[in-house]
């Protein structure tokens, strides 16, 4: 008697769980603008870390505002005796961040705090996002480069405006007009009121295009500037971004750096970590538009203060240091998740984005039950990276055995056999106090 052949993996996804793919990010690391909405950081969920998302609005947005904020530190410390401190969601923070101040120009973040719409309108703020990285942006310049570029090509879908043209509507309607010569006048009365030390005039065919209103020509034009220009020209770009930002009546903008590890990695010598960390300090802190404009925020872990601790201290930049009160208004430190509803929350979000069809009545986590997210919960010490890659694993193992549901023991099992860990820890949510969910659900 032979044995019928499984279905295969991805037609037991589709048509058994009703799933179009895996909806788990196989390595989990955010590769901000990509197409993958499982890596690209769109799927993140702002309830998983609902008080850290508004405590960094809090302290970055507002604290630019009110308090000359110039430099806010996002920290995640790791896990244990030298555990990792990647994966606790920074840049997709980050992205989220960005996105939301965009939105109305920080209106919500100020009302969610209890402020009034006068206050918002008063302050108008907008952000730009970029990284450090060891293909593109090495130095300071073609970080400021990318955030330019930032403003000019992202939206997080089609039917969105980018960062520059809400801020050319915004003009339109301060000034009163949309001619190209109206609009260009009122940024080169910035330019010409500005006093102290300067990059010199805009990037002339740079603030052309931002002025003319047709998108495509811009994105085509940034995307176009050679690496070399981007290195020699690129703070100069970011400078004729805030001009415009500021003729259209905002003057706080939040720049987000991340990955600050690659600007601090071994492979950047030391002579240049020392001369882009004292960057760091003339265009934030000394140079216009930038220093009367911009707030830094950077993502910062152990492994990069190593390399850049002394440097930043030498050059007189605003601490970092997590455990210093005095620091406390800049820091927010990422944590690891501790119960049950906001593991449930993560896992959802590309659990629905991944669904041809509603999930079974009850079950919010089908193909998992919720055994097997307990097991997740705990696998994997709460960091959010580890839940998503481990129930990558679960769903194609699953799939791969043609199992109707991932209940807990099947989870466990399979977990622990890539740890090494005994079966036996395995404890079921039912008899666990300590799990915390409350979503009825459950049963």
């Amino acid at each position: 008697m032979t044995t019928a052949r499984p279905t295969p993996q991805i037609v037991w996804m589709k048509r058994k769980w009703n799933l179009e793919q895996n909806p788990f990010p196989n390595e989990a690391i955010a590769r901000l603008g990509g197409q993958d909405k499982r890596e690209n950081g769109l799927l993140f969920n702002p309830d998983v870390q609902d008080d850290k998302v508004q405590e960094s609005m809090e302290k970055f947005v507002l604290g630019a505002v009110y308090d000359g904020l110039k430099f806010g530190y996002l920290w995640s410390l790791g896990i244990g005796l030298n555990g990792d401190a990647r994966g606790f969601g920074k840049s997709s923070l980050m992205q989220y961040m960005v996105e939301q101040i965009n939105r109305d120009f920080g209106q919500k973040v100020f009302l969610d705090v209890g402020l009034d719409v006068e206050d918002a309108e008063e302050n108008p703020v907008c952000a730009v996002l970029a990284s450090f990285d060891m293909a593109n942006a090495r130095s300071l310049s073609a970080v400021f480069f990318e955030a330019a570029r930032y403003a000019c090509r992202f939206k997080t879908a089609d039917d969105q405006p980018t960062l520059a043209e809400r801020v050319r509507e915004r003009l339109i309607s301060r000034i009163g007009s949309d001619k190209e010569s109206d609009l260009l006048s009122a940024v080169e009365n910035i330019q010409t009121s500005m006093r102290g030390r300067t990059l010199g005039p805009p990037v002339a065919d740079f603030l052309s295009l931002l002025c003319t209103g047709r998108p495509d020509e811009l994105a085509t034009h940034v995307d176009g500037v050679t690496p070399t220009r981007r290195t020699r020209n690129g703070a100069s770009y970011l400078a004729t971004l805030l001009l415009f930002i500021q003729a259209a009546g905002i003057n706080r903008v939040i720049l987000c750096c991340d990955q600050l590890e690659d600007f601090a990695a071994t492979t950047t010598t030391r002579q240049k970590r020392t001369l882009e960390t004292e960057r760091f300090r003339d265009y934030i802190l000394e140079l216009q538009p930038m220093s009367d404009m911009l707030t830094c925020v950077v993502t910062m872990h152990p492994r990069a203060t190593q390399a850049i601790g002394d440097m930043w201290s030498l050059a007189d930049l605003p601490s970092y240091d997590h455990d210093r009160a005095e620091n406390q208004h800049r820091v927010v430190i990422l944590e690891r998740i501790h119960s049950m509803e906001k593991a449930g929350a993560l896992i959802s979000r590309y659990l629905e984005a991944a669904r041809t069809s509603p999930a079974p009545t009850g079950n919010q986590f089908h193909p998992f039950d919720n055994d097997a997210v307990q097991v997740l919960l705990s696998r994997s010490d709460g960091k959010p990276r580890e839940i998503l890659r481990k129930a990558h694993s679960l769903v194609t193992e699953g799939a791969s055995s043609n199992w109707d549901i991932i209940n807990g023991e099947r989870a466990a099992n399979i977990l622990d056999s890539f740890m090494g860990v005994d079966e036996d820890d395995f404890e079921s949510p039912a008899t666990n106090s300590t799990s915390g969910f409350s979503n009825p659900n459950w049963s």
